[in-house]
């Protein structure tokens, strides 16, 4: 073979070579763009449920302080009623 083609075979193989390099590359891309896609969503769901968490945290406060406020008028109505007793 002349030295032209080996040069061209050359830079045929070489060429396949870097398509192979180009095409995991684009594979190993994709992968992480689909990855990508999928955290955000979980980011997005995790957004909504600490949401959710923080209101039902929120509701509970109220109903201790309801149940806190309750228990306390019980109590001075259970005093009242033992020193009406006396």
């Amino acid at each position: 073979m002349s030295k032209l083609a080996n040069n061209l075979k050359d830079t045929i193989i070489l060429h396949t070579k870097h398509q192979n390099i180009i095409a995991a590359l684009n594979q190993k891309i994709e992968k992480l763009e689909k990855d990508n896609a999928e955290m955000a969503n979980i980011e997005k769901q995790h957004q909504y449920m600490n949401g959710e968490l923080h209101k039902s945290i929120t509701n509970k406060d109220k109903e201790i302080f309801q149940l806190k406020k309750d228990n306390e008028i019980f109590k001075e109505h259970l005093q009242a009623e033992l020193l009406k007793k006396k």
